[in-house]
């Protein structure tokens, strides 16, 4: 990928040229097709070039801060991340939280209401909101008692703080960050798996609403860095 845009840097791919073929593209850069064909799954995610079928890829007019601003890059990258997890987290989690409803004991029960606690006291304080929402969506799926379950929602955890993180952005998110997770709470203690599943799957929808509002406020030149720093100590809480 870096390669391709080194060339459009140099100007030696412009706007509307046609990208070498895959066959082409192998020697050229050393990688194999398949790494060739992520290289330009990532561009298109990005708007730096456009596939069309039958013809092949094609540069497209690209902001110049993309192409010279690293930390943009990074940015954007880490957008699509974002919102790719969150495709997956609707499959996952919507599965997830139905079993929790038929299946939490006592225990689990009690483990959700602590973390409950825990994130309202962040939204009512300084503290950075964002903290425990990711150990209750993992308390969700410890109450399935299926361990891949648990196993899959804690490799999310890292991009769930990074998610959360963009809602201290969105004054809105903050507000409503108690609410959506109590209201996932409630649905698991009445035992209802159809509304826990349909709440988990509003609640998800929020989540990318938050993601790309907090991604467009911090968009503009002189920002991503910032993001980027901030989603970085999210991580490592």
């Amino acid at each position: 990928m870096e390669s391709i845009l080194d060339q459009i840097r140099r100007g030696n791919l412009r706007p509307g040229d046609k990208l070498p073929s895959l066959r082409e593209l192998v020697p050229q850069l050393g990688i194999s097709q398949t790494a060739i064909r992520e290289a330009l799954r990532g561009l298109v995610g990005l708007g730096v070039i456009d596939l069309e079928a039958g013809r092949g890829a094609f540069v497209r007019s690209v902001d110049s801060e993309v192409l010279i601003n690293p930390e943009s890059l990074s940015f954007l990258l880490q957008r699509e991340t974002l919102l790719h997890a969150i495709e997956v987290r609707l499959a996952l989690e919507g599965e997830a939280i139905a079993l929790a409803a038929e299946r939490a004991t006592a225990y689990d029960l009690d483990e959700m209401a602590k973390i409950l606690r825990r994130i309202e006291r962040g939204v009512k304080s300084s503290e950075k909101s964002f903290l425990h929402s990711p150990q209750f969506h993992v308390a969700i799926a410890q109450a399935t008692h299926n361990p891949l379950f648990v196993s899959m929602v804690k490799s999310f955890v890292s991009l769930l703080k990074q998610g959360a993180a963009l809602g201290e952005f969105v004054p809105e998110a903050r507000e409503r960050e108690y609410r959506l997770h109590a209201e996932l709470y409630d649905s698991i203690v009445r035992r209802d798996a159809d509304e826990a599943r349909q709440r988990m799957r509003e609640h998800l929808r929020f989540s990318k609403e938050h993601t790309l509002k907090g991604l467009s406020a911090l968009s503009c030149v002189g920002h991503s860095e910032e993001l980027l720093q901030y989603a970085q100590s999210a991580s490592n809480e």
